[in-house]
């Protein structure tokens, strides 16, 4: 076997054994001298032929079964004999498919981090995507390397500017989607090239609160769900995390929380389900009030480990996210807190109140089960609150000195 540039070979008989030069995969016979297939350590498999000295195209997609993998390549021989032959229909064949319907093989097969399918609440989240903003515009109906930056840029400046953030997700998951397509070689660059579109400010600003108004909130939510508005806050939980908590989640010896997983709804259906990095799995300390108020709370849940802590109308289901929303909202008005106050904004008290308490960027990230410094980094604007009023209060003490030595 010679060593070549790319990906190397060695024909035994008609069968190739692909032999990878990085230890992603392992070597599967394939059933005729045209190109390899590959297994793949999330157990599915990856088809690709040679197309020149040491350059390979690969399937626009990976395939659960070695069978399939095969048809595919000798589909594609039987394509490229055609195209050679002069098929008007071939030619068009071997083209690269449309965007609509490799957005859609992309959704069926897309994995996460731990090689899982798609949640069923993401999977729904990308189909809206597909549906809504690409399918019905031209874009959809292009062929992948027809795709031009100019493209991007027209359909991009049809999509409602009155939703900056979902107008920035939904480009982004096209970025993403291209991204997949240049790595499988079905196109030579991604056309998504417009700076920051994939980034957006939240329209709702995010109310800090005071520990005082934390208090008052938790008060006016009524003893149902006051312990969610402590865990929130001090826990720096996700509403998802909070509504899935189970006694046993909960240590009030070690004064630790269990975060384990999170729950979201399908058509009104309650799905739990691990969080979404392995970050999201960690284990809280609770601060006093906390405690005291889980003390409070426990009272009045059931005594098996699995009983949820917070419960809707169905006996053992959590409350339906927007009706925990709406509670939270009514309480929210009660207390005289801004109409543009959410859930979501009590894991900013907490870790903002942290940063200024002197937090390291690494603590923070690990408390609030974040993947990345840069999410940790959003909430470090305490600091810098915190810093002003410093040099406001320099500046006094500096006036004071100078007004001292001018007597």
């Amino acid at each position: 076997m010679r060593g070549t540039s790319g990906p190397a070979y060695e024909p035994r008989g008609r069968e190739i054994f692909h032999v990878s030069s990085t230890p992603r995969g392992r070597a599967v016979p394939g059933r005729s001298s045209f190109g390899s297939v590959e297994a793949l350590p999330s157990g599915r498999y990856r088809a690709r032929y040679a197309t020149g000295v040491g350059s390979w195209k690969s399937a626009p997609t990976t395939f659960s079964t070695k069978t399939a993998a095969r048809a595919w390549l000798a589909r594609t021989q039987v394509s490229l004999e055609q195209v050679a032959a002069g098929s008007p229909k071939a030619v068009q064949a071997s083209r690269p498919p449309r965007l609509r319907d490799y957005v859609a093989e992309w959704i069926a097969e897309r994995r996460n981090g731990r090689g899982e399918p798609l949640r069923p609440s993401t999977r729904r989240t990308y189909e809206s995507y597909l549906r809504l903003h690409l399918s019905p515009k031209r874009l959809g109906g292009m062929r992948l390397d027809e795709i031009s930056p100019e493209n991007v840029r027209a359909w991009h400046h049809e999509l409602d500017s009155a939703h900056p953030t979902g107008r920035a997700r939904v480009y982004a998951f096209l970025r993403t989607v291209l991204a997949t397509a240049v790595s499988d070689d079905l196109i030579a660059a991604n056309p998504c090239r417009i700076r920051g579109a994939g980034q957006a400010r939240a329209v709702t600003p995010v109310e800090v609160l005071t520990p005082h108004q934390v208090a008052d909130l938790a008060e006016a939510v009524g003893e149902r769900y006051a312990a969610a508005i402590h865990l929130g806050a001090w826990c720096q939980m996700r509403v998802g995390e909070v509504l899935a908590l189970r006694r046993r989640d909960v240590d009030l010896d070690t004064r630790i929380v269990h975060v384990r997983r999170g729950v979201t709804w399908i058509d009104g259906v309650a799905m739990f389900g691990p969080p979404k990095t392995d970050a999201g799995i960690r284990d809280i300390a609770m601060p006093d009030i906390v405690v005291e108020a889980l003390q409070r709370h426990l009272i009045g849940v059931g005594g098996s480990g699995d009983a949820l802590l917070f419960v809707g109308r169905t006996p053992g289901s959590p409350p339906p996210v927007q009706t925990f929303a709406d509670a939270v909202k009514r309480a929210a008005r009660r207390s005289g807190l801004p109409l543009t106050f959410r859930f979501h904004h009590l894991r900013h008290a907490g870790l903002s109140l942290l940063a200024e308490a002197g937090a390291s960027v690494a603590e923070l990230q690990a408390r609030a089960g974040h993947s990345t410094p840069a999410m940790a980094l959003h909430y470090q604007h305490a600091r810098a609150i915190r810093d002003r009023d410093l040099a406001a209060r320099l500046d006094v003490v500096i006036a004071g000195g100078a007004g001292q030595i001018k007597q």
